[in-house]
């Protein structure tokens, strides 16, 4: 579900132009929705962008960002 719930983001399409091989659009977006709603995208954001910066040497000790 992480997947499908990127793909829009990557190729730069609409929610209801998912491939056949994800979930139907309404359902990866009603889950994404969700993770919206409890701030799990944003913490799926931030736990990336620190394991990004340790692995290239920067630390992970950059401000928050505030969406």
């Amino acid at each position: 579900m992480l997947d499908a719930s990127q793909y829009p983001v990557d190729n730069g399409i609409k929610w209801r132009a998912m491939p056949a091989d994800f979930p139907t659009w309404d359902r990866v977006y009603a889950f994404w929705r969700r993770w919206r709603d409890r701030g799990l995208v944003r913490e799926f954001h931030d736990r990336l962008r620190r394991r990004v910066r340790e692995s290239e040497g920067r630390g992970s000790g950059c401000p928050r960002r505030r969406w």
